[in-house]
């Protein structure tokens, strides 16, 4: 289809975009979880990256990703001109997957600008973008570990020995829990780190 190739080669994320309306189209526009489903799996995201594995990602994607120093208020921040696009997310992670998190709400913005760009906005003008970034970081991060789950299992399986394998099993388990948990709280768990760290600099 011309419509999937035109700017799309030196532009992955418009890419997306073009493939997600030509998909969707009829039914415009998808819903947060069907947009994170699709593009959890165009991404390869998953449950458990490093920073230097997510800035990999990202760069065979045409985005830039880098970690700096931000103000305490500010968990992270991506702007776009023609082809180049860049992430910036805070140095200090003040919650359990935030890196990820803060990830997904950025590029959900970057992806708003696409779909506004080529006439098929996803959210209404008196809708916050913000509010719908921070539900789609939330299902995306919940897909990654939905796809992740079965390997889990399957390591767990393998384990010879039975209390291992039980131990193993438990602790993916508790895993799972506590990463759907920060999936749905982590804004709050974010709020409470930056409140800690704001009073350790008061006491001291």
């Amino acid at each position: 289809m011309q419509l999937l190739t035109d700017g799309s080669d030196n532009n992955p994320t418009l890419g997306f975009c073009l493939t997600m309306i030509s998909q969707h189209g009829g039914s415009w526009p998808p819903t947060e979880e069907v947009l994170a489903r699709e593009f959890v799996n165009w991404l390869d995201f998953h449950s458990m990256l490093t920073r230097s594995r997510l800035t990999e990602l990202c760069r065979t994607k045409g985005v830039n990703l880098s970690f700096v120093p931000l103000p305490q208020e500010i968990r992270g921040f991506n702007c776009a001109f023609q082809e180049k696009k860049e992430i910036v997310i805070t140095k200090h992670e003040l919650a359990p997957f935030a890196d990820s998190h803060t990830l997904m709400h950025e590029f959900r913005e970057l992806l708003e600008h696409e779909f506004a760009a080529l006439g098929y906005a996803t959210i209404g003008v008196k809708d916050s973008l913000e509010e719908q970034a921070e539900i789609f970081a939330a299902f995306s991060r919940m897909e990654a570990i939905t796809k992740d789950l079965p390997s889990f299992i399957e390591m767990a399986q393998s384990i010879e020995k039975n209390w291992a394998r039980y131990l193993a099993y438990a602790f993916w388990l508790v895993f799972s829990l506590v990463y759907l948990f920060s999936c749905i709280y982590l804004p709050q768990l974010e709020e409470i780190g930056a409140e800690a760290k704001r009073q350790r600099y008061v006491r001291t």
